[in-house]
């Protein structure tokens, strides 16, 4: 598969292009294309430092990565995913975008504020053209931990959607990641339950004095 990680340069964006590149080409993406390039080459340079397979890690812009892509990862801030969507809506045809998107604010601690849609993914999906899947999903899973190889990120990943082929093919995805477990959360309407997990687990963590924190049912 061809995969495009919006907001690809971030350190999200790195460990998905890390863990995922043994078996797709990934497409790094960022309005500023040179900083797409450089990100996609450093990507690059790790796996084959690390003597690891790489299908193909190729930076580019926005616009032409969503026309070549079957998955595009939303790995943006919810304050800007809306106009940039909406900007970028002639490019998409029937992709599965996932969306990692959480509404939320910070006051002190951070607040779950979700849009009148009832959660980012419900609103990702108004937006977006019907043949589109939006897919929702990794909400917890720790970027930094994703961007070290050598670690197996022993969690659970939601998956919540609509379309049940377009979430198997999420749910495989998560598989491919050493030691991440994919739960199928449902419709796309129990978004909101996961994306509000985030916020709470940061002050979980602010007030305990952890970090990287996760989620595992058992």
């Amino acid at each position: 598969m061809k995969i495009a990680i919006l907001g690809g340069t971030g350190s999200i964006g790195e460990g998905f292009a890390l863990r995922w590149a043994g078996k797709h080409d990934i497409l790094v993406c960022s309005r500023e294309i040179d900083k797409a390039v450089n990100a996609a080459e450093e990507y690059t340079n790790i796996l084959l430092y690390r003597g690891m397979q790489c299908c193909g890690i190729t930076g580019c812009g926005n616009e032409k990565a969503i026309e070549e892509a079957d998955v595009v990862v939303l790995s943006v801030p919810y304050k800007g995913v809306i106009s940039l969507l909406q900007k970028l809506l002639p490019m998409f045809k029937d992709q599965i975008v996932i969306s990692l998107v959480v509404p939320m604010t910070k006051n002190g601690l951070f607040e779950y504020t979700p849009p009148e849609q009832g959660s980012a993914a419900l609103e990702i999906q108004e937006v977006l053209p019907k043949t589109v899947k939006v897919v929702s999903s990794y909400h917890n899973v720790s970027a930094r931990k994703l961007a070290k190889l050598e670690l197996s990120l022993d969690y659970d990943v939601v998956v919540c959607g609509d379309d049940e082929n377009a979430k198997q093919t999420v749910m495989e995805l998560t598989r491919e990641i050493k030691s991440l477990r994919p739960l199928d959360g449902g419709g796309l309407a129990s978004s909101y339950m996961i994306e509000s997990l985030t916020p709470f687990l940061i002050n979980l963590a602010i007030r305990n004095g952890l970090s990287d924190l996760g989620v595992k049912f058992v």
